[in-house]
């Protein structure tokens, strides 16, 4: 038993200067897809929004300044429509120590409040839990009905579906459990517990799917790895995975052997290599 003890000890040691090397590399990354006006692409796309918050928050996670970024979202904040487009941005410019209350003259936050819809932040499952993580990240109220729905929304198994009444999917369950803990419900809860025990149907093959018995990829075992640091646990075997899937420019792979989207997948696969959960502090 002494002898397991000190082997397991020693790969934990000896994997942690990996991981910080991994995030670094990470970082580096992200910053170098940021173009001269602090905005993310894809190599030979458009840059967007959306892809700039996840960059900032990558950024944040990777221990650099997200605030280059932060000007890009601040720039362009008026242009934000979707509910969770709204959401993503104030949660980067929160982690960036911006006020998303005052975004380029544009309130996010109260544009996040205002948006409840019989009970719900948004009209979705995921615009409510991103809206509570949102509401939380910017020091705001959080309504007593977004905590309600957040609940009524769970599965009895535990997960979170992407659509009322259907299976659960990680990503979701993962945030399900961030929102949770946000609104101060303690990991001990019945909410929380189930909501782990439910993550490990989506192990696979050292990483975790979107769904049961699919395929690992990087974004979910992101997800993962957030959602269990929110409830103070971890997976060393799935940061292994992850990490695996990093390359030598410090991109990070969508599954082995398919890169696809890379600046978004670092960008989510950083979050899950630091065990950050949202929302993210500066």
């Amino acid at each position: 038993m002494r002898s397991l003890l000190i082997g397991l000890l020693a790969l934990l040691f000896v994997g942690l200067p990996a991981q910080a090397a991994s995030l670094s590399s990470a970082g580096s990354y992200l910053g170098k897809s940021l173009d001269a006006n602090g905005c993310a692409r894809e190599s030979g796309e458009t840059a967007s929004v959306h892809l700039t918050s996840w960059v900032a928050l990558g950024l944040v996670a990777s221990g650099r300044s997200a605030g280059f970024a932060a000007s890009c979202i601040e720039r362009h904040a008026s242009a934000l429509t979707a509910t969770t487009d709204i959401e993503l941005a104030t949660l980067a410019l929160a982690a960036a120590g911006r006020n998303p209350s005052n975004a380029g003259g544009r309130n996010l936050v109260r544009a996040i409040q205002t948006s409840l819809h019989k009970g719900r932040i948004g009209t979705l499952v995921a615009s409510n839990q991103f809206g509570i993580l949102a509401l939380k990240a910017a020091g705001a109220s959080i309504p007593a009905a977004a905590r309600r729905t957040l609940i009524a929304d769970q599965n009895r198994d535990g997960s979170w579906p992407v659509s009322l009444g259907g299976d659960g999917d990680s990503n979701l369950t993962a945030s399900g459990i961030m929102a949770a803990v946000a609104l101060g419900i303690a990991p001990t809860s019945t909410v929380i517990v189930r909501a782990v025990a439910y993550l490990k149907r989506f192990r696979s093959h050292g990483g975790y799917a979107l769904t049961a018995g699919s395929t690992p990829d990087a974004q979910s075992t992101a997800w993962v790895l957030q959602g269990l640091a929110a409830a103070g646990k971890r997976d060393p075997a799935a940061e292994a995975y992850l990490t695996s899937l990093q390359g030598s420019t410090g991109a990070v792979a969508y599954q082995r052997g398919l890169a696809i989207t890379p600046v978004w997948v670092t960008a989510q696969a950083a979050l899950g290599l630091a065990r950050r959960p949202l929302p993210l502090r500066p």
